[in-house]
Order: C-alpha cells, then structure tokens, then sequence
C-alpha cells in the first residue's frame, strides 16, 4: 500500500471517531435540555361535576334562592343548602360564601342537570365603594376534584394569573356563565422513568375556564325573590374534557437507538471505502485508484484478464504469498 492510500486511510478513521462522537455528545445534550412538545386530546362526557364556586364582595351579599333547571325545562329548588354561611376576610376586605356540592350535568337524560340559577342581594353601598363604583360577586369556579393542598402545576398556575381567572356577578345584570374543563398533565423535573423513555407519572393540575354573557336586569320578572338585584347562572360550555398532556422528544433509549444507527452507518462507510476482510477486501478507494483498462497477468499462465473478470481476493492472496 502506497504512503498516500495510508495517510487518507487514517485521516478518515479520525474523521470517522470523530464525527461518532460529536454526535453522541449532541444526543446528550438534547437530552439535558430536552423540552417536552404538548399533546392535546379530547374526551367527550356524558357527565360533568359541577364545580365549586368561590363568591366573594367587598359589600354584603345575601343568596335568596338557587334552582336547579333539567334538560326537560323543570325547575328545581332547594339548592341552597350547598351554600355556605357568609364569612369575612380581614385581609382582603370581602365577604365570601362557597358552594359546594356532588351535583352533575348530565347531557341526554331529560331530567338531568342542565343549570344552576342564583339570585342574590348584595348592599350596592358598600360594595360599590371597595370596586371602584361596581357593586359585584366575584365568581371563581375551582374544580370538582382540585386538591388545594397539592401544588399547581406552574404553567397552569401562570395562566390563571395572566388571565384573573374569576367572573363578575354585577348588579342590575345577568351574569350567563358558561365553562369548559381542562386537565394539564405535566411530567415532575426528576421522574427518571420517563427520562429513561417509560411511561411517565404524571402530575395532574385540572382547571376550568370560563366565559359570561351580560343582558339587563328585569326588575320584575316571574317569581323572582324579594329584594333581588342580582342574578347569575352556571351551564357546561359543552360535555367535551381538554387534556393536555407533555411528552418528551428525547429519551435515553432513543439516544441508544440514535447511537446504534450513526455507529452502523460510520462502520458501514469505512466498509464501503476501505473494504472488509469477509466481504470484499479492496473497497472503493482501491478499486477506483486501479485504471479500468490496467490488465494483470496472472502468474500460472500469460491469459490477459480483463478488470470486471479480476479475482480480487485471489490476486491478494498471490501478492501476499509472493511478499513472503
């Protein structure tokens, strides 16, 4: 072999190494900043909780009645016993009711739930002095199933920020409240198994989201309560659950396989360039530095052979025995 044919030979086992290694390095690195893409998907309910509700005023405020309204157009009373008696929050200056309850809308059924009517009463006075001339309730729909003492999955937890994630109940208006349901499934920093590339556990944060409809307040409508200046009514947007979910672009055993596949194509292209002592000992570099129209005498007889014709591995074996 030729000074020349050895010095690109080996120039090209370094490129090889380090070409695999530069690549490993960058798999691990994509790991460590791995970022997680967002799934969403979506469950269609045929029932859905209905939420507990916050209500809080700077003014004092009274809940004269609370009906339940079917899907058949029935009405339903008696669902104030899920309102709590009135308390009163020194540091934020308010007073605050909940409502909560193991109330479900349920979708086909005729005689399954289709709203929740509040009237209230609330001192304009007072409340229209700690809003800035609004006499409202502020309204903050939690979910059935939120946990207070479980820690809000951070990127939900900035959302509801951004957005104040409460809805008014104004006086001489109706409040028409609509919501949908949200479930952020988000994977904890360290939870190895799917940084290894198994299922994760996930940390589940619901949520739920709201939009309202404001019309004027009849004054005198059909058997509305004594006093009432107020009225607002909690429906399901639709019985259709958001999920998002993360899910990692990058694992270890898809470093392992992305690995596996640059080491076979690297391997592959020095087989291809320099040959294989099993396959085909020349390989492309040598066959191309041999013209295609050089011949070779073979040593037992004068017969010209053409180059397609040459047994390579027989003209190797002949030169190797000859050099001993």
């Amino acid at each position: 072999m030729s000074d020349n044919f050895i010095i690109f030979r080996r120039f090209a086992y370094a490129w090889a190494i380090f070409f695999y290694l530069s690549y490993l390095g960058y798999l691990i690195y994509q790991l460590a900043t791995d970022y997680p893409f967002l799934n969403i998907k979506y469950d269609f309910l045929d029932t859905i909780h209905v939420p507990n509700i916050k209500m809080c005023s700077p003014g004092y405020f009274e809940m004269l009645a609370c009906n339940h309204k079917l899907n058949n157009n029935r009405k339903i009373t008696g669902c104030l016993r899920y309102i709590s008696n009135i308390t009163y929050n020194a540091d934020g200056r308010s007073y605050c009711r909940t409502f909560n309850s193991d109330l479900k809308y349920v979708r086909e059924k005729p005689d399954g739930l289709n709203k929740l009517k509040f009237f209230f009463k609330i001192n304009t006075t007072e409340a229209e002095a700690g809003e800035l001339g609004v006499a409202l309730i502020k309204l903050d729909l939690i979910p059935h199933n939120f946990n207070p003492l479980l820690k809000m999955d951070k990127a939900v937890e900035l959302r509801l920020q951004l957005k104040g994630n409460f809805v008014p109940a104004i006086v001489d208006r109706v409040a028409l409240v609509k919501f949908r349901t949200k479930i952020y499934n988000s994977i904890p920093p360290w939870n190895f198994g799917s940084i290894f590339g198994l299922p994760p556990t996930y940390h589940t944060t619901p949520s739920i989201e709201c939009s309202v409809n404001y019309f004027p307040f009849n004054q005198n409508p059909y058997n509305m309560p004594i006093g009432t200046n107020g009225y607002f009514s909690i429906s399901p947007g639709d019985f259709i659950a958001e999920e998002t979910s993360e899910k990692r672009t990058t694992t270890i055993l898809n470093i392992f396989g992305s690995a596996g596949g640059a080491f076979g194509f690297v391997m592959n292209t020095i087989a291809f360039l320099f040959g294989s002592s099993r396959l085909d000992p020349w390989g492309f570099v040598r066959r191309i530095s041999i013209d295609k129209w050089y011949l070779i005498r073979r040593q037992d007889d004068d017969i010209v052979v053409p180059y397609d014709k040459i047994d390579f591995k027989q003209y190797l074996n002949l030169n190797n025995g000859n050099m001993t």
